[in-house]
């Protein structure tokens, strides 16, 4: 399995069609993803996705990810 992202394994459109099923929490978070971005359900999916394989990823290789406040407080970013 390769582990970088890169679309070397993608269709011959580079597109792939998948139909899911979201909880209402999930729904809730990607319509306010659309809002604040501005992106279409699309490509707020496509990043969404991107990001989250790079923070699991991250956390198998032993790494921690924080944010950042304006204050310059630090929080620890756990995926439950």
């Amino acid at each position: 399995m390769s582990t970088l992202l890169d679309e070397r394994q993608g269709t011959t459109t580079g597109l792939t069609k998948f139909t899911i099923n979201l909880v209402r929490r999930a729904v809730r978070a990607l319509e306010i993803a659309t809002d604040v971005t501005g992106d279409n359900r699309t490509d707020t999916f496509n990043r969404a996705i991107q990001v989250y394989a790079y923070i699991v990823k991250a956390e198998q290789e032993g790494k921690e990810i924080y944010t950042i406040g304006p204050d310059g407080q630090k929080e620890r970013l756990l995926l439950t």
